[in-house]
């Protein structure tokens, strides 16, 4: 795994470790949904994962991460590729995420969307071991997430 993504889910792991498998279970089909672009599903997955999390004890950063994916992939299923969001994350919020948040945003909807992806990863690899294989093969996408955020700051 790549050295920048293994420190990242090492950091977030203690916050992640309390969901519930099912809920994890979700949240990996949740990004394994968007990714493949079956939109429909992940709009369903975030949806049941949402419930699932629903007032347990763990940050609510999750939470806006699944809403910031449900809200992208159900707009892409009514091909709305051109939506713009509200921007959900809190200023507390920006340590969980694997882009540095000292980093100008360029653009606030690829920010957003990148953060939220590698949050759902990172939060389904470390509470659904069920899902580690199919999660790990998607490790050069989300390599490719952070290099197209990057490339956008120099423009």
């Amino acid at each position: 795994m790549d050295s920048s993504l293994s420190q990242y889910i090492d950091r977030v792991r203690p916050a992640f470790s309390g969901i519930p498998r099912d809920a994890a279970h979700q949240i990996a089909f949740a990004f394994l949904s968007y990714k493949l672009g079956i939109y429909n599903d992940a709009v369903t997955r975030c949806e049941h994962a949402l419930k699932l999390i629903e007032g347990r004890p763990i940050p609510g950063v999750l939470g806006r991460a699944l809403t910031v994916v449900h809200e992208r992939a159900a707009a892409l299923s009514q091909a709305q590729f051109d939506a713009r969001f509200p921007f959900l994350f809190t200023k507390e919020d920006l340590p969980f995420g694997i882009i540095d948040p000292k980093e100008p945003v360029a653009d606030a909807d690829l920010f957003q969307l990148t953060d939220a992806l590698l949050l759902l990863y990172a939060a389904a690899l470390i509470a659904s071991p069920d899902d580690e294989q199919a999660l790990e093969e998607q490790e050069k996408y989300l390599l490719q997430l952070i290099a197209t955020y990057r490339r956008s700051l120099e423009k």
